[in-house]
C-alpha cells in the first residue's frame, strides 16, 4: 500500500468539496491531525474507516487507493488462497495479517470481509463487518455466515436482545437448504447430498451430547461430575464406532483422540493405570491418524462405511494452531494427572511414537 499516493488521494477529494480538514474530520469523528497525518503520507486511514471516508468524499476505495479493478480481483483472489493456505496449516496470526493487510487496500470487497470475519477473535470486529455484510450484500452464503459468528460474538459482548433478533433469522433446522435440496435431488447428486446430511447430522449430535455437560455455562456444568463426562465420551466414541463401522473416521479422528484422551485423564485420577495408559494409547492412534488424513487430500479419500459408503473426505482440514496433533498429544501428557504413569513401559511407548511424528501441520489443498 502506498500511503503517500492514498494522502494524495485524500487531500484532491477533499479540496474538490471545498471541505476542510478539520470538516472531514468531524464527519469521521477523527481528529484533525489525523487527517493532516493522512494526507502527508504519514499514516493511513485505518480498517474500518476508509468505507466512511470513501462515501464521505464521494470517491471509490478503489480510486483513493489507487488500485486497477482487474488487478484487483486476481490480488484478491491469490490473497484468499494464500490466507487459507495458511489457516489450514494452523498458522492463524500469519493468515489473519495477511487479511487485516488486504482490507485495507481493498475495505469494500465482501469475500475479503468475510474472510477477516472468520479469522479474527476480536468481537467488536466481528460485529462491525457482519452489520456491514448484512447491509451491503445479497448473497445468502455470506449474511447466513455473517450472522452465525455474529450471534456469538453479540452473546460475548452481553447484548443478548441483537444476538436472538439474529438467531431468529436463521432458518429450522428441519427447514434448511441441505434438507429440501436433499429430498428434490436424484442420481449421483441425491447420494452426494444424502452423504453431506448424514455428516450434518452426526456432527450436530456430537455437538448436542456435549452442550451443558462437557462445555456451557458454570451454572449448567456445575450440576454434572467428572463420572457423568466421562460417560458422555463413552457415549460419544460408542456412537462414531456404530457410524463407522469400517473405522474409516477421517476427519473424525481428531474427536476421538479428545474423547480417548478426556477418558485417559479421568481414569488417571481414580489410580486406574492401566486404564488411563490404554486411553492414551487409543488417543495416540488417533491422533496420528488424523495426521495422516490431513496431510493426504481429504477429497481423494473415500469412507467404506454403510452410511458414508462412497463419500469423499468427510469434512475439510481446517486448524487453529500450528503444531500437530501428535505435539499437542505430548504436551497433554505432561499433566500432572500422568505423573504416576511416566515410568511405565507402555507411557514411554505412546511418547515414543507420538515424538516421532510431531511437528508443524502440513496440510494438503482441498
Amino acid at each position: 500500500m502506498n500511503q503517500e499516493t492514498i494522502g494524495k488521494n485524500i487531500r484532491k477529494a477533499r479540496r474538490e468539496r471545498d471541505m476542510t480538514q478539520d470538516a472531514l474530520a468531524e464527519r469521521l469523528a477523527v481528529t484533525e491531525s489525523a487527517v493532516s497525518q493522512w494526507e502527508s503520507g504519514k499514516t493511513v486511514p485505518d480498517l474500518l474507516t476508509i468505507p466512511a471516508l470513501c462515501a464521505v468524499l464521494g470517491v471509490t476505495s478503489d480510486w483513493l487507493l489507487g488500485v486497477n479493478e482487474e488487478k484487483r480481483r486476481e490480488e484478491i483472489g491469490e490473497i484468499k488462497k494464500q490466507a487459507d493456505a495458511l489457516g489450514r496449516n494452523g498458522k492463524r496470526k500469519e493468515e489473519l495479517a495477511v487479511l487485516e493487510e488486504a482490507f485495507r487496500r481493498y475495505p469494500e470487497s465482501c469475500d475479503l470481509k468475510y474472510s477477516l470475519m472468520y479469522a479474527t477473535k476480536d468481537p467488536d470486529l466481528k460485529i462491525t463487518l457482519g452489520e456491514q455484510i448484512l447491509a451491503e450484500s445479497t448473497e445468502e452464503s455470506y449474511r447466513t455466515g455473517a450472522m452465525q459468528q455474529m450471534i456469538y460474538s453479540y452473546r460475548e459482548k452481553g447484548n443478548l436482545k441483537r444476538a436472538e433478533e439474529l438467531a431468529r433469522q436463521m432458518p429450522g433446522l428441519w427447514t434448511t437448504s441441505d434438507v429440501f435440496l436433499t429430498h428434490i435431488a436424484e442420481g449421483e447428486e441425491y447420494q452426494k447430498r444424502s452423504h453431506n446430511l448424514r455428516f450434518l447430522l452426526l456432527n450436530l449430535l456430537y455437538e448436542a451430547m456435549h452442550y451443558g455437560i462437557v462445555y456451557g455455562d458454570d451454572e449448567t456444568e456445575a450440576l454434572y461430575s467428572d463420572e457423568d463426562r466421562a460417560q458422555v465420551a463413552e457415549k460419544c466414541i460408542a456412537m462414531f464406532k456404530l457410524f463407522f463401522e469400517e473405522g474409516d473416521y477421517a476427519f473424525h479422528h481428531g474427536s476421538l483422540e479428545e474423547e480417548y484422551k478426556d477418558l485417559a485423564k479421568w481414569h488417571a485420577r481414580r489410580g486406574e493405570a492401566d486404564d488411563a495408559t490404554d486411553c492414551l494409547g487409543k488417543a495416540a492412534d488417533h491422533a496420528l491418524a488424523f495426521i495422516g488424513y490431513a496431510q493426504s487430500s481429504p477429497h481423494s479419500y473415500h469412507h467404506t462405511s454403510l452410511l458414508f459408503r462412497g463419500a469423499e473426505g468427510g469434512g475439510d482440514v481446517g486448524l487453529y494452531c500450528e503444531q500437530n496433533s501428535a505435539s499437542h498429544m505430548l504436551d497433554f501428557m505432561k499433566k500432572p494427572d500422568f505423573d504416576n504413569l511416566r515410568e511405565m513401559p507402555t507411557f514411554r511407548e505412546i511418547e515414543t511414537r507420538l515424538t516421532a511424528a510431531a511437528g508443524d501441520w502440513h496440510v494438503a489443498e482441498a
